[in-house]
């Protein structure tokens, strides 16, 4: 019995010591893995604006409200004053993520389909467009592809291709959340600090007011009660899904067609894969 119980007191001692082993291993592991493609764990980090414009006054002259756009091709033409278009937003190189080389640019949206940068007020191809009512938003960003959170600066309306038919998406009044980044590919450096942004209007964040749950790869990341940027750090590389759902104060998804849009990035995409480039590349880029 003696040996019995020597035997056991030893084989446990073992197994604790095992278990120490097994632990410190698994840690080292995931010190390792963190060092050599980032942090495992996606986090959603507050930012703070960057430099204000409040002056800015956004005023979208073609395609306007309403109106019926007849050529194939449908232009965009903007009037935009108080930031200067294409030239740099201060600080653009110090903030440690991706930034546009050709500086302070407008994100223009047709429908739901990722923002196009445009970087003059005339003359700008949105492509063609099915027949029928389309939704145009648009806002100013800084160089660093942060919107310009003035509510002057910002424009939506429905406008129609060809033929005045079809069901306007906006609901005059209704609270509106518009996606504006991350978009596109991220690679190098810029997948540290990865900008999220939205617009949102008709609706004031707050613990006690509307919210936006931020998701990614269909995990809930943060409820945010804020209206300034963040960043998403710890991304691994490959695909993943970026969702937004605006919140009411009553708990509930505020319905709309745009109040729960999604994404896809891809994070040091392979060499051989075409997707959107890291950067705006040209006044008519899908880029970023």
């Amino acid at each position: 019995m003696r040996f019995s119980h020597l035997a056991m007191s030893s084989l446990a001692v073992a197994a604790l010591a095992l278990a120490g082993c097994g632990g410190d291993t698994a840690d080292d592991t995931a010190a390792s893995d963190s060092t050599a493609t980032g942090p495992k764990v996606v986090a959603i980090v507050k930012g703070e604006h960057g430099p204000a414009f409040p002056d800015a006054r956004l005023t979208v002259i073609s395609p306007a409200a309403d109106e019926v756009v007849n050529a194939d091709s449908v232009m965009v033409r903007v009037s935009l004053t108080g930031v200067e278009l294409k030239a740099p937003t201060p600080g653009e190189q110090s903030k440690g993520i991706n930034f546009s080389n050709d500086g302070q640019h407008i994100h223009v949206i047709i429908d739901d389909k990722p923002y196009m940068a445009m970087y003059q007020q005339d003359s700008f191809s949105v492509g063609a467009l099915d027949p029928g009512a389309h939704t145009l938003r648009a806002f100013p960003s800084r160089s660093w592809h942060e919107s310009i959170k003035v509510p002057a600066a910002f424009v939506a309306h429905t406008f129609y291709v060809k033929e005045k038919s079809g069901e306007p998406k906006l609901k005059a009044g209704e609270p509106l959340l518009t996606y504006s980044r991350p978009k596109g590919d991220y690679k190098g450096d810029d997948t540290k600090r990865v900008l999220l942004d939205f617009y949102l209007t008709n609706a004031e964040l707050g613990p006690d007011k509307y919210k936006v749950v931020a998701s990614i790869d269909g995990e809930v990341k943060d409820t945010l009660t804020e209206w300034v940027p963040y960043f998403i750090e710890g991304l691994a590389d490959g695909e993943h899904t970026v969702s937004l759902q605006l919140i009411g104060p009553d708990g509930q998804p505020v319905p709309g067609e745009f109040n729960a849009p999604r994404q896809t990035i891809r994070v040091n995409p392979a060499e051989t894969a075409s997707a959107a480039p890291a950067t705006d590349t040209g006044m008519a880029s899908m880029g970023h």
